[in-house]
């Protein structure tokens, strides 16, 4: 990993730990973020993200990769609609054989679409 690396607790209204983001490959411009958990996915946790990726690390570039059988994680990152109808992340395409045989599929967002993206969430 390259520094700055951190990652983020989800925690229900009970307190109970649900999930996490991990944050990791940094290389100033940009970086890589891992989601973990079911259901964590929030305007507040969008936020925080925005927040530590494009104001305090000053990226222009997150990215997300998954493995193309991982159903679940594509459909949130893609929508049912189509490739960029999902949270609001593009798709760039795949990865041959990012997870040893298994392909993986890059999705990003860009300090270009922050707007667009702010306005989906209601940042």
């Amino acid at each position: 990993f390259f520094e700055p690396f951190t990652a983020f607790g989800v925690i229900d209204s009970e307190g109970k730990l649900t999930g996490g983001v991990v944050f990791t490959n940094y290389s100033k411009d940009a970086i890589e973020l891992s989601l973990a958990g079911r259901g964590i996915v929030s305007r507040g946790l969008w936020a925080a993200v925005i927040s530590y990726v494009f104001d305090q690390l000053a990226c222009s570039r997150l990215q997300v990769h998954t493995n193309r059988r991982n159903k679940r994680v594509l459909r949130m990152l893609a929508g049912r609609r189509g490739p960029n109808s999902g949270i609001g992340f593009r798709y760039e395409g795949v990865a041959r054989k990012l997870y040893g045989k298994d392909d993986g599929v890059c999705y990003s967002l860009v300090d270009d679409d922050l707007d667009a993206f702010k306005k989906r969430w209601k940042l």
